[in-house]
This record gives C-alpha cells, sequence and structure tokens, in this order.
C-alpha cells in the first residue's frame, strides 16, 4: 500500500498488522543507542515504494539525529522490513547510491529513535556508505607558522578497561599529569585533536565505534577541567595505523602484545 508523503498524521491509516509487524529490533537498542548494530539481510527489504531504494541526497543528507519519524519519512519514506512504525525503535533502508564513477553502489542505512522516538543514532553498511552522502574533504595543510603541536600517546590501556569507554581512575590521573597539566602551562591554546584507535580484534565497524567513544570520553574528560569544547575534536580510527603486528595464538597473550595498538593519540597546538 503506498502512503503519499504529504498525508497527515499518515502512521493512522496504516493497519493495526502493518504497526504490529517487526515490532521486535535486529538488536540490542536502548532509548536509541546500541554498543553493536545488526544488520538485517539486505535481500529480504520488500520497499513499498522502490523509487526509495533511490533516494535524493539532498533529502538524505537532511536525515540528522533529533527528526520525528514523520520528518525522516517525509525526506526518505517508509522503513524497508517489517519493523512497523509506531512505538519501534529502529527503521532499516537498503540504498542504491551513485558512487561518483558512473556505477551504483548497495548501502545500508539504519536509524535508531530514543524513547522519545526522536532520530539518536545512524548508521551505515558499510561505513564508507557515509562518504557517498557526505564526501570528505581532505583536511587542509597546517601551516608551520600556524602554531606548535605538541603530541601526547596514553595507551588505551592505562584510561579503559579492556572494550570499555568509561576512564579508569588511572586513566583520569593520566590525563591531568599530562595532558591537562601541559594545558595549564601553554601559551594560548589553539586547538586539540584526540584521535582514538583500538587493536585488530573484533568487528571494524565496533573497533570504529569503540575508538571513537573513548575519543570522546577523552574528550569530556578535557572539557570538565575548563578546556572549551569548541576547540577539541574528537576523532575514532579503529585499528588503523598499528604499531605492532602480533601473531601469538594465546588470546591473551595476543591481547598483550598488542597493547601498543590501542591508544589514544593528543595533539595540542598552541600559539608560537
Amino acid at each position: 500500500m503506498l502512503i503519499p508523503k504529504s498525508a497527515p498524521a499518515w502512521w493512522l491509516v496504516l493497519p493495526a498488522a502493518a504497526l504490529l509487524a517487526g515490532c521486535g529490533s535486529y538488536g540490542t537498542v536502548r532509548n536509541g543507542t546500541t554498543d553493536l548494530p545488526v544488520w538485517p539481510d539486505a535481500e529480504a527489504a520488500r520497499p513499498i515504494d522502490p523509487e526509495t531504494t533511490r533516494p535524493n541526497l539532498e533529502n538524505l543528507r537532511k536525515v540528522q539525529p533529533g527528526l520525528s519519524k514523520t520528518e525522516v519519512y517525509g525526506l526518505i519514506g517508509h522503513p524497508q522490513y517489517s519493523e512497523g512504525l509506531a512505538g519501534v525503535h529502529e527503521w532499516n533502508f537498503v540504498f542504491q547510491l551513485p558512487d561518483g564513477r558512473g556505477s551504483q553502489t548497495r548501502c545500508q542505512f539504519k536509524i535508531l529513535y530514543d524513547d522519545a522516538m526522536l532520530a539518536k543514532q545512524l548508521y551505515w553498511n558499510p561505513q564508507p556508505c557515509a562518504d557517498l552522502v557526505n564526501p570528505s574533504l581532505p583536511a587542509p595543510p597546517v601551516a608551520a607558522e600556524e602554531g606548535e603541536v605538541t603530541t601526547v600517546e596514553l595507551s588505551t590501556d592505562l584510561l579503559f578497561e579492556f572494550d570499555s569507554a568509561r576512564l579508569r581512575t588511572e586513566g583520569v590521573g593520566a590525563l591531568d599529569e599530562r595532558v591537562v597539566s601541559a594545558l595549564t602551562n601553554a601559551r594560548k591554546l589553539q586547538r586539540i585533536r584526540l584521535v582514538g584507535y583500538t587493536d585488530r580484534l573484533g568487528p571494524d565497524a565496533y573497533n570504529l565505534q569503540l575508538s571513537q567513544r573513548r575519543a570522546d570520553a577523552v574528550k569530556a574528560h578535557l572539557v570538565s577541567r575548563g578546556v572549551p569544547s569548541e576547540t577539541v575534536e574528537a576523532v575514532g580510527s579503529g585499528k588503523a595505523e598499528s604499531l605492532v603486528s602480533c601473531q601469538q595464538q594465546s588470546r591473551p597473550e595476543l591481547i598483550a602484545c598488542l597493547a601498543p595498538n590501542r591508544r589514544v593519540r593528543v595533539e595540542i597546538t598552541v600559539e608560537k
């Protein structure tokens, strides 16, 4: 059944069966968040309107956290599985997106809604699909005269428990001693860039999220110590830029060997 997007209160005219279908989630979602999104089979998508598989990119770019389901529906249409519309916390889509080379790439898109039924988290599968919608531009080179950069690298095993993004007491002390104290003695601060890394163990998507949450946790601590939020950039890079390569068969020995790869890099730029 095809519902005009302009119809008011569009979910009220759907049959009760459609509202109740698929009330479960493909993963564990709590108030619009999950530690590990679970993706349905892309082949199982059944869009009501096949045209929604080729969304307007300008509309797709407007789908951001904070939108209601009505607003999301108006931009990209009905979810393409049997999630239902009322009372569910997850919508899934399968899109064909132009890859810039004259071809199409199949991408899965997931929206998680919080308890107020507002979009909370957005996910792409595979992750590079996000760049097809919002192409990332290379960072402009930093002129040498712009500022002096001090780099501090801290082991995430010092800052966090294994597989956690909650700062340890020892981690708080290390940040205060090595980063906050450096800022106190620095000349005028220009910016701080935090880059979180993980080892290679675990799924790439999960590692990317974990590294981002760890970088965000370090940023939150620095802000709590008086660092202006707008001067701090937090980036998760997952398993990228590994420092060591390990092949131990024993998992505890492998985890120990890979410790140098689990780190947070702090780049502090101050005026000369």
